[in-house]
This record gives C-alpha cells, structure tokens and sequence, in this order.
C-alpha cells in the first residue's frame, strides 16, 4: 500500500492538471475513491511523495495563475473576445492591473526554485512573465528552454507494435523522478510510456506544457515584432507536430455539452485533456490568423501550404470540442477556413457542373460545425434585433455552393441549413431570397414561387414601416421598434424580382393547365412592375436585365393568353424591349431571345437578322448547347443543311461534355477547331484546352487567362484586419439565368439529337435514320436506365424464351409493303421503303432490327458490328449528306448508306410540300417528319411482364387490324408479377420518374413514326404499346396509334384514338388536326358537293371548322397545318373567301419555317 499511495498521487495531480480543473472543488480521490480538494491533494502528494516538493509548488502556483486570469473573464476556457476584434491578440493570457501585485507573489515564489534543473520551472516563469506584461521576460526564460520543439524527445519506437504517431520518450535511470531527468522530468517517470495520451504517466502534460510555450512565444513575438508576422508564425508552427501526435493518439469523443468543472472529470476526450485543447486551440487559432494575413490560399507550396495544415489540425482538433467551447473564436476560424477553401475553388481551373468538388465535403462538415456552435450560442433574435451571426452562415452557405458549381442537385444541404436558420431568425429576407432562387434551381418551382412573395412582402412591408416612421418619429425615436431594418437594397431586391419574373415566365411557357399559366404570367408582370418603381435607370446593365425580362414576360403573355387580339401587341413591345436591352448591355441572353423574336411569324419576321442574332449568341456563349441548336434550326428554314448539320454537332458536342462523368475525349467527326463555317467562327469546346466563356451567359465565367504566376496571391484578411469580413462578399452576382441543372442539360441534349436525327430524315428519308435511332436508344439508357417498372416483355413475343424472335418481325416477313394508298396523304407524303427480307432466320434477324439485349452490360457495349457496307453504298454517300449523332469516348461511328428514295412519288401539291412537316405543336412531338427510332423489342425480351392497356381494350384492339393474324399462336399466360418497389419518398423523385418515362415513351412513338411510313405496320403498333406502357397518359400515344389505324384504312378506330387524345389533353394541335383530317378525308372520299352531303356530314364538318378556328386563334396560331385544313373545310362550307385567305396565310407561314417548332425543340425563353 506504501508504494501504491505516491503512485496514486502523482496520477491523481497529473490527471487535475491535464484536465485543467483549477476552480474545482475537489479535483482529485484519495486512495479510498473519497473527494479531496485541491490543498488536501497538495498535502497528500507532498506527505506520500517526499522527494518532490518543487513538483507539489509548481502545480500550486499553475493553478493560482490560472484563477487570476480567469477572475475577470466567463470561464477558464477563455472565452472572452478581445473588444478590438476576435482576430486582435489584445491582452489575452494577460492579467488586469488590479491583478498584477497578487500574481507577483507566485513569479517570485517561482524564482526562488532551482530553475537550473528543471525546464518545467523555466516554462512557469515564462508563463507569469507573459501575464505580468512582460513579453521581452517571456522570451529570456524560453530561450533557457532546450529546444521547444524537441524532436529528441520523441521516439517513433517505444517498445510497441502500434503503428501510432511519434511518441515521448522519457529518460531517467530509476524509478525515482528527478527535476533535472527530463524537460518536464517532475511529472514523468522512466518507466511509463511514450504516448501524449498517457496521463498518468505525464507525457500529456508535458505536451501541455511544451504547447504553452511555443504559444507564449509566438504571442510574444506578436506584441514586440508587430511588423514582421512571419516571425511569430514560425513560431506557432513548431506545436503542429505535437499537436498532430496528440491528435492521433486521442480517442475522440465530442461531446454536446460542456462538462461540470465542479466535479471530478468524466471520460470525454474534451473533459480528460481540457488544458490540452485550451492552449492547442490558442496557438492554432493564433497561427491560422497571422497566415490568413501573409499566405497565398491558392496556392499551397511553402508557407502557403502551411496555413492548410493548421486549418486541417484545427478542424481536426475540433471534433474533440463540444459547441460551447470558446465559440466566438473558432467561429471566426471556420468562417476563415471556408473563405480559404472558396478562393482556392475560385482560383482553380473550372470544373464541369455535374462534378462536385472534393473540398465540398469538408466545408458542408464545416458548415454543420458551426451551425452547431450557433444553435446553442444564438437566440431568437428580440424584437428590433437580427442575428447577424446565422445570417452571415446562410451567406456564406450560399457562397461555398455557388464555388461547387452552383449544381441545383447539390443545393439540397443548402436548403437543410436555410430551414434550420427560419427558426433562428424572424421573416429574415436574405434567407428568403436565397430560398427562392435554391429551391428552383433544385427542381421544386411552387416552393420558390412561395419563398418568393414571402421576401416581396417582408422587404415591402418594411420599407413602409420605414418610409412612415421616417415621416412620424423624431430623431430620438427613429428605429426604436426596428422598423425599416429588413429593407434589401435597391439593386438587390431589383435583381431578385427580375429573376423571380423570369422563373414565372418560364412556368407559364412550360405549364400544360392554360388557368396555372395565365396565373403565372400575371404574377411576373406585377413582380416587374415592383421591380421598375426601385429601378435606378443609370444603371445600363441593370436596366437592360429588367428590359429583357420584360420582353420575355409578354411573350409568355402571348403564349399563354391565347388572345388573338393582343398576341399581335405583346409581340411588337417584345421585340422593342428587347432591342432596347441590347443598347444598354449586349448579352447572349438578348442576342438569343431577338433570333427567336425575329423568326416568329409575323410582320417582322426576319429570317437573316434571326440568323445573324443566333450567330452573335454562340459566339458570345459557346458553351450552351441551346444556342448552337437555335442556330441550326434557323439553318434548316433557310435550306443550308451542311452548315446546319455541323452546327448540330458542335451543339452536341457541347451538351456531351456537360452531361459526361469523365473527361471526355474529342468526339470522333467533329471539325477541327477554328473551323468556319456559313460565317461562324467556332472552336471545339468538347476538346481539354476549350477555352473559357466570356461572361454572358451566366454571369459566373472566370477568366483563367492569367497563369498563377499573374494572380493576385488571394489572401483571407487585410493586415490591419481586426473582424473577419462579412461572408456576403463571396457572393458571386446573380447571372442571366440558374445554370441548367442534370435533369435540363439531359433534356436539352435529347432535343438536340432529335433535331439532328429529324434533318438526317428530311436529307435522306426515314431508311437512313433507323439506325440512329438505336444509338439514340443506347445514349438514353447510358444516362438514365430503365427503371424496373418501366421494362416488360414485349407484346409482340409470342414466346418468353429469348431465342425467339419478335412477333413483328415475322409479320414484316408476310407483308413486302404496304399499299400507298393507304400510307399516302397530303400531310405525309410517301417515301420509297426498305423491302423487308423474306429469307431471315430466328437466330438472325435483319440488320436494321438488331437491336441489344436489354441487360446494362449489352446496352453499353458494341452490337453494331454484323452492319456491312456495300462499296456502291460508299460511293453514293459522296451524293448526299449524312447527318450523323455524336457518340462519346470508345463509341464507334456508323453511317448508313441507302438508296431508293424516289423523290418523284411525292404526291402532294405546292403548299403540301411547303407545309407537309411538323404537325407538332407546343407540348406534342407529333411531326410531319419522323422523329423516330427503330424496333427495339429485343431490348425488353427478358423483362418482367406489363400489359399495354391498348393491348387489352377490344374496341381499339390492334388484332381488330387488317392484318392477318391468324397464324400466329396464341399468347401464353402472364407471369406472376414482380414485387412492387418500394415508393419514392422524395417527389423531386417521382417527378424526373415522370419525366423520364415521358421522354422514353415519346422516343417510342418517334420510332413508331418512322416504322409506318416504312410500311413496318406490325413494328409500328409494337413500339406504340412500348410507349403507352412507359407513360399511359401521353395523348401522343394515341394520336400515334389514330395514324397506325389510318394507314389501315381503319377510319372509324383512328377517330376513336384521335378523341382519346383529345379527352386526354383538350389542346393537343395534333389530335385536333388529325382528327378534323379524318372529317375531311371522309367527305372527299364520298365525292359529293356541299349540297349534296349528307346530314352527318355536315355536322362533322362544322365540328371541325369549329375546332380549327378555335385552335388558330390560340395553341394553333402559327400551325400552317391547322390553316391549311380550316381551308379546306370551308371550301365545304362553300365559302371559298375564308378558304382563299386560310390557304394564303398557311403558305406564308410555311415559309422560313424551321424543320421542328422552336418552341419544342429550343423554348420560348431561356
């Protein structure tokens, strides 16, 4: 017991210092677990342990220092701020005057020790010179310290086999300790081991002390050397190594409180080496500000690299330290370290927008530490008052997303931390303005509209409260209650509002319900309208913003009143404004929306000036796909099909390098960069030296001309900087528009391979597109799958085994073609067809329909293999142009050749000719000229099954047809369904769920298209039941399955489909023309006069006139079909000057016409 009692005590000491317990009651146990105070443990270790009495005086005089320091502060942790500023050094560690003749007693009790022999000593004595306002002392007694940093005293073998960080090495030849065996021999035996965190040894308090120190001297440095902060930086530079070890070798384990300093301490990392973390936090916090002041953060050699070496300690060391331990200060670190972290972002090469960074993951850590610290440091700000502090978190939130890229799918922690800040503010304006634009971005539009007129209110409100209480109150009284405090400023709420003007307009361009539209097209006139009365119209470049969105919103006003007696007028404003906006500050934005001005029908339609706008667009804005699609679109009405051709590639270049996972390689095909072409000069952006954009488009481009060299050293603070500066000046200013999120940029890039698949259809006719549709097909299922419930069993297999070809495929072998008279029609002149071959196997089906398995690994390799080319093919490729899609990295480039499209067998007059395309509308994709793709039955011939509902109705059966399907055997009973998948629990989810089979089910009715003007009925009616299985309420469905049943000659179970579709979307302008065609065909058929026709007849013919004139004078206006058809119906009518006057306007609006409305392919508005 004799020899365990001084063993006890000296742990007992050791461990109340290393816990930093100088106010405690009772610190310490005795040898019978029983409470002691702090002079009963004095007492006991100098009565069991009697060779150490200058031990038992430096623990005591420690202490009494420690009190001193912490009489005139909150605690011992130091959690006061110095008044000049939390980055000022100001009298920390220092005492009061009043404190001064109290501490002296312990500097000189200390000095009468042998401070020979004991470093320990030396460091005390440093430690009351520095809190006596002796810095020049502090330095004398260090520098009789052997070497702070002691690389000796660390072994990196201490007899263990951890491979843990370097250790203490404790010297001394006996178990007695002797004051002059080590640096901090007094508290460290031979025989304990070389881990800092070892506290019963020592070895935890001697890193204390060396810590202490090497703190005391840099801040000595700081106060007598003020101009030369490198010195003290040095200094603080040399505890990083031990930081580091201890660091390593503690366990961690944070707590959400601090701990009772009253009791005994608990088993928490912070609790058991709370002294540790004290100093270890000054002295990092000390050295990462001097380094904010001097270092380069964008760069990381040197000096500069050490700066991130202190901030990775510091917020390592930070998950040791519960949220209420010294807050002030490490917020002010977290702020600096995020700063350092967005300027390095800044000042890197620009990654694409799909990636997130690999810094994003340390400042979301970051950013949820210091919410922690805010949500038990902060309250509900009182009346009159604002909380600064979650404010300038929110702002610099905002800022560290906005470095990332700006990606509206990684806004979603963003959001998480605006909510949080909702409940530590009150109606706060800034939160709601950055709601409003994030909750858009991340796909939730009715949540951005809400936030929206929540900051419009509060900012409004506001400002009347202030603008009264500036007429009522006095100066004594003004701003008493906080009145007017919540204003945004002028340029801030013109800004938001003009942007939340365009975020409606787009709403309402894009919403099929005509009462949601109307409302928000209201809604972004009014916001204008508040927008225009803060406006400061010296301001060109604001005034310009506020134009152009002006001009944008009446053309959704067009677009979505319907009004023939004011679309005129909206269109005339738009285009004046729009030319205005583009006086006071040229941008791509404006350039773009004037080309889609001037090809509007109408009087100042303008197909050159359209194009020349378009050009300035990509110019200005080479990186955004919608631009270079613009383009090609007004290439294809003026007829330059190769311009147009290469422009669409280069668009597609540009939207693969957006949409790609990895760096992508230039694609195969693509023109050498400098290329120019029908006037533009363009460049290769796919390729890895593309160079920057110059700022028009989102307002976010960087200019990385500059090398690194050329930079300004981006450095965190001033040199004279005493507060961290507000976060709001990472902001970077709102762009044009929000970057296109992944769901968009997809979308944007299917359009374009559309646009391009259609001109290689109108070049070669729909023989020579097939085989891109498959690779269309493949790039769909490489960027979005197919979800489970998407994929089925084929209703054309007759079989489930996979060696069993398609049921259409065998009936494309009965039938060689189909008759033209019944493929023929003025809306879809006849093409020359493929003959179908009549010798194939079931092992090898012919090449046009071989197709992949519809397994990920088969989607993603080469199936394109078994296509021959004929050298006669070859030559005839010279005669023609081939409109190829661009296929990413490892992809290989196929043409098709084919020959025999007769061009003689149009039957179709002039204006047929003219106006025979491009049936589809706003909101269909039902065009003259397919939009197609191939068969892919083979794609789902392992799938689970799911009966197509047309396969089921009896009344619109497809075994109702013509065909002859009495040979084929009888389907055999389903299989069991598959479990249903769970559900989504995000609706953002179930919304892309939706828009994706959407997408899928429309590139299945494009295949179909094409399939029936090739005369491949039975493959036609497969892909439109493909298509209704991935999206049954898409009215396109059955204007598509009304145009299989015409090609039958099956009149009455097309009008069926044509009324389905219409019963589905009351609007759709396909189903309305080709239903009021069936009318008119039935007539013509008859051969009967208008006298002549029967009462039925009559009636239906009204109907459509009915329908035709209210489709023109809304969703129809500029439909040359539409016109086209009233004209002829009221030639039944006998009223041949309405007909005259109909067919006129459907020729003029055939002419300049784009080979697909711009509406669907590009929109309205960016």
């Amino acid at each position: 017991m004799a020899q365990s009692k001084p063993q006890h005590y000296w742990r007992q000491l050791r461990s109340v210092l290393t816990a930093g317990l100088w106010d405690a009651r009772t610190p310490a146990k005795d040898t019978h677990g029983r409470p002691v105070s702090w002079s009963d443990l004095l007492r006991k270790f100098h009565k069991h342990c009697p060779g150490h009495p200058d031990v038992a005086e430096l623990a005591s005089q420690t202490q009494a220092l420690s009190l001193l320091l912490s009489a005139n502060c909150d605690g011992l942790d130091g959690n006061n701020v110095s008044p000049q500023g939390v980055l000022v050094l100001g009298e920390e560690c220092m005492l009061p005057d009043e404190r001064i003749e109290e501490a002296m007693a312990g500097y000189a009790t200390l000095k009468q020790l042998d401070a020979s022999r004991s470093d320990s000593t030396k460091a005390a004595l440093a430690y009351y010179a520095y809190a006596l306002r002796r810095p020049s002392d502090c330095l004398d007694h260090l520098s009789q310290v052997k070497d702070l940093s002691d690389a000796q005293g660390f072994d990196s073998t201490s007899g263990t086999t951890q491979s843990a960080p370097a250790t203490l090495r404790v010297p001394g030849t006996s178990s007695d300790i002797s004051l002059s065996s080590s640096w901090t021999g007094s508290f460290v035996s031979a025989q304990s081991p070389a881990s800092i965190a070892d506290i019963n040894e020592g070895s935890a308090w001697s890193a204390i002390e060396r810590i202490r120190s090497i703190c005391l001297k840099g801040m000595s440095y700081e106060l007598l050397n003020p101009d030369d902060p490198e010195k003290a930086f040095t200094t603080y530079l040399l505890a990083s190594s031990l930081i580091s070890s201890a660091v390593g070798e503690i366990p961690a384990s944070p707590l959400t409180s601090l701990p009772n300093l009253s009791s005994t301490p608990d088993n928490s990392s912070f609790a058991r080496y709370r002294e540790l973390w004290r100093w270890a936090e000054r002295v990092l916090r000390r050295g990462i500000i001097l380094g904010a002041r001097i270092c380069d953060v964008s760069r990381t050699d040197g000096p500069n690299g050490s700066l991130w070496q202190l901030l990775q300690q510091y917020r390592a060391c930070s998950t040791h330290w519960p949220p209420q331990f010294r807050p002030e200060q490490r917020s002010a670190i977290i702020i600096l370290h995020l700063r350092a972290l967005i300027l390095r972002a800044r000042a890197a090469p620009t990654p694409r927008p799909d990636r997130s960074h690999r810094w994003i993951s340390t400042a979301r850590s970051l950013v949820q530490e210091y919410r922690a610290i805010l949500s038990v440091c902060t309250t509900f700000p009182k009346a009159g008052e604002r909380n600064v502090k979650v404010e300038d978190l929110v702002d610099l939130a905002v800022a560290t997303w906005e470095a990332d890229g700006a990606v509206g799918e990684y806004a979603g922690w963003v959001i998480d931390v605006l909510w949080w800040a909702t409940r530590l503010t009150f109606n706060s304006f800034r939160i709601f303005r950055y709601m409003s634009r994030l909750f858009y971005v991340a796909g939730d539009p009715e949540l951005a509209r809400r936030t929206l007129r929540l900051y419009v209110q509060i900012v409004s409100k506001a400002r009347e409260a202030r603008m009264a209480e500036g007429e009522s109150s006095t100066e004594d009284t003004a701003g008493a209650f906080g009145a007017g405090k919540d204003i945004d400023t002028d340029y801030n709420w013109v800004q938001t509002l003009v942007q939340g003007s365009r975020m409606l307009s787009r709403l309402a361009l894009v919403e099929t319900d005509a009462g949601k539209a109307g409302g928000y097209a209201k809604e972004a006139g009014e916001l204008l309208e508040k927008a225009k009365a803060r406006l400061d119209r010296s301001d060109n470049v604001l005034l310009a913003t506020v134009e152009l969105a002006e001009g944008i919103w009446h053309i959704a006003t067009a677009y979505t009143e319907q009004d023939p007696r004011t679309r005129t007028r909206h269109f005339e404003q738009s285009l004046e404004l729009l030319k205005t906006s583009l006086e006071h500050n040229e941008t791509a934005s404006t350039h773009h929306h004037l080309a889609l001005a001037y090809l509007r029908p109408g009087a100042s339609q303008d197909l050159q000036s359209a194009i020349v706008h378009a050009r300035a667009t990509v110019e200005a804005d080479p990186g955004e796909a919608r631009h270079w699609h613009l383009l090609g679109l007004l290439l294809t009405a003026s007829g330059d099909w190769r311009a147009a051709k290469w422009v669409l590639e280069m668009g597609a270049s540009v939207s693969e390098t957006d949409l790609a996972e990895d760096d992508a390689e230039p694609v195969d095909g693509l023109p050498n960069n400098g290329r120019d072409v029908d006037g533009v000069q363009a460049h290769d952006y796919a390729a890895p030296d593309a160079p920057e954009t110059n700022g028009h488009a989102n307002g976010n481009a960087v200019d990385d001309a500059a090398s690194v060299g050329e930079r300004q050293p981006a450095r965190l603070l001033e040199r004279d900087a005493t507060e961290v500066p507000p976060s709001a000046e990472l902001l970077r200013p709102l762009g044009d528009r929000p970057p296109a999120n992944r769901q968009e940029a997809f979308e944007h890039a299917l359009e374009l391979r559309t646009t391009q698949l259609v001109l290689s259809e109108h070049v070669e006719g729909p023989e020579g597109t097939c085989d891109k549709w498959v690779d269309v097909f493949q790039w769909f299922s490489e960027r979005r799958g197919f979800a489970a419930d998407d994929r089925r069993m084929s209703i054309d297999s007759r079989r489930a085994s996979q060696d069993l070809r398609p049921s259409s495929v065998m009936t494309g072998e009965k039938r060689a073609s189909v008759p033209n008279d019944i493929r023929g029609s003025t809306l879809f002149p006849p093409v020359e067809e493929l003959p179908e071959p009549t010798n194939g196997t079931l092992e090898h089906p012919p090449p046009m329909l071989q197709s992949p398995a519809y397994s990920q690994d088969q989607l993603n390799g080469d199936h394109r293999n078994s296509k021959d080319t004929g050298s006669s093919e070859k030559d005839k490729e010279k005669q023609r142009l081939s409109v190829d899609t661009n296929r990413g990295k490892g992809k290989k480039v196929r043409e098709v050749f084919i020959s025999g499209v007769h061009k003689g067998r149009a039957r179709v007059t002039t204006i047929s000719k003219k106006i025979g395309h491009n049936v589809g509308r706003h909101n269909s994709m039902h065009l003259k000229r397919s939009r197609s793709a191939p068969d892919f039955h083979a794609l789902l011939g392992q799938t689970p099954y799911q009966a197509s509902s047309i396969h089921l109705r009896q009344h619109l059966s497809i075994y109702a047809s013509q065909v002859d399907l009495s040979t084929l055997e009888a389907p055999p009973p389903p299989p069991s369904l598959p479990p249903p998948e769970p559900t989504p629990t995000l609706p953002r989810q179930k919304v892309r769920a939706a828009k994706d089979r959407r997408l899928l089910s429309n590139l299945w009715l494009m295949s179909s298209a094409t399939f029936r003007r090739l005369g491949k009925i039975e493959q036609a009616r497969g892909a439109i039941q493909e298509a209704e299985v991935r999206d049954e309420n898409n009215p396109a469905v059955w204007v598509q399955l009304g145009l299989y049943y015409l090609a039958l000659d099956d009149d009455r179970h097309a009008l069926q489909c044509f009324q389905k579709a219409l019963f589905i979307s009351p609007n759709d302008v396909s189903a309305t023309i080709h239903l009021c065609r069936v009318y008119l065909a039935a007539v013509q058929n008859r051969g009967k006069s208008k006298d002549g026709m029967e009462l039925a007849d009559r009636d239906n013919v009204d109907l459509a006139v009915g329908l035709l004139s209210e489709l023109t004078k809304g969703a129809g206006w500029d439909v040359p079909e539409a016109w086209y058809f009233l004209g002829k119906m009221y030639a039944l009518q006998g009223r041949q000057d309405r007909e005259r006057e109909c067919l006129c306007f459907a020729l003029t609006l055939s002419e300049n016409r784009p080979l697909r409305d711009p509406g669907t392919a590009v929109g309205w508005c960016l």
